[in-house]
């Protein structure tokens, strides 16, 4: 580990993996607001470093991005971390963190000095809440489907739950519905309900669309939805990367537009919302709601403080 005290400049280029050494690869994803996350990914050892230290937050599209540099990465395999890795950016020894989402707590290694965190594929998907974990159910339904269940990690064979026997990931599935909340999001708003309709895919026991948003079984054949592998994902990132690249931005009203219209309507004022809200709080004297004298009263009153 390099303890020197002078401060390393960081590198302009594609650093080295902290784990093999190798190149790793450098892009850009989308994030909200026409905002770019520096990111750099290894497909040969299946890690991801960003340069941003604090939680990432990406567009349907920049996930669309990252999901396909993951599928490209299936091919080569991962080994299992080494006990201690240095910062792609300092060299200083990376130490280990255990964040706290929403969604549970979760390891990842962070540099001492801020220059970003490295997670494997499997830990990034999980801290974001998008997998599951892989259940004895799950590994039927792939029988049941003559599919061979896989790591999501590495791609690795399994043969029942726990971790990888290669890479030593704990063994999880897509969750679809929580994937696709994540995907169908551009410009900081989420796509319209038809443009979910059309990332829908066949049920694999029955052949029906399913409809991806907030479904783990098919409706007609009640057939679980399994998806071990990003390389599952292929149709879906297609159809989705279509409604996404045609989403536009909302465009912003000129300054002073809604003051403008509102301009000559009564019940834009302010006194105009205090007597609908005196109304709806009286009632008509039915169950629940106050005698319908007090309206009147609350009317009176106002125009009593108003007038004198």
């Amino acid at each position: 580990m390099n303890t020197g005290a002078a401060e390393p400049s960081l590198a302009l280029h594609a650093p080295a993996c902290p784990q093999c050494a190798r190149p790793m690869q450098a892009f850009d994803l989308e994030s909200h607001y026409g905002r770019e996350v520096a990111t750099d990914l290894c497909p040969h050892c299946n890690v991801i470093w960003f340069d941003e230290f604090e939680s990432v937050r990406l567009s349907g599209l920049g996930w669309v991005t990252l999901l396909r540099r993951m599928q490209a990465a299936m091919e080569g395999g991962a080994a299992p971390l080494k006990p201690q890795l240095e910062c792609p950016r300092c060299r200083l020894n990376l130490k280990p963190v255990h964040n706290l989402t929403r969604f549970g707590r979760f390891a990842s290694l962070e540099c001492p000095r801020r220059h970003g965190h490295l997670q494997t594929f499997t830990l990034l998907l999980a801290e974001r809440g998008l997998v599951r974990p892989l259940s004895h159910a799950d590994l039927k339904t792939l029988q049941e489907e003559k599919r061979t269940p896989c790591c999501l990690n590495c791609g690795g064979p399994i043969q029942g739950p726990g971790q990888c026997s290669y890479c030593d990931s704990p063994l999880v599935v897509i969750d679809m519905p929580r994937l696709m909340a994540a995907l169908l999001i551009r410009h900081a708003e989420v796509l319209p309900e038809e443009s979910a309709q059309r990332v829908a895919w066949p049920c694999r026991g029955c052949g029906a669309p399913l409809e991806p948003t907030h479904t783990l079984r098919c409706e007609h054949c009640h057939h679980a939805v399994v998806v071990p592998s990003v390389l599952d994902l292929r149709p879906v990132l297609d159809r989705a990367e279509e409604a996404l690249r045609a989403a536009l931005p909302r465009q912003a009203r000129p300054a002073g537009e809604k003051l403008r219209l509102m301009r000559g309507d009564p019940r834009a004022t302010g006194f105009n919302r205090f007597l609908r809200n005196a109304f709806d709080l009286a009632g008509d004297g039915g169950p629940g709601g106050l005698p319908a004298w007090v309206g009147w009263g609350l009317l009176a009153g106002a125009i009593w403080f108003f007038w004198y």
